[in-house]
């Protein structure tokens, strides 16, 4: 009874997977400018800047925004830190 209950749940779990995985084959990605690029997947477009940094064990990514029809929001922004 129980490999029958964990059988059917597994076949629940991968059908409901199913219908959440992105498919990343599907996302365009545009370098703008050295410092900045946009990158489009399912409608929802990210306009990633990056900026100058010396040390390469640092993150380069300035500031990342999510652009949907509705609305613009930042995910990620460093400010002017160096």
């Amino acid at each position: 009874m129980k490999k029958i209950l964990l059988f059917i749940a597994l076949i629940h779990s991968f059908l409901f997977a199913q219908d959440n995985i992105i498919n990343m084959k599907k996302c365009e990605s545009v370098k703008v400018s050295k410092y900045t690029s946009i990158v489009s997947c399912h409608k929802v477009d990210y306009l990633i800047e990056y900026r100058y940094i010396d040390d390469v064990e640092k993150d380069s990514v300035k500031k990342i925004t999510v652009i949907t029809p509705q609305k613009q929001v930042i995910v990620k922004d460093i400010g002017n830190k160096r």
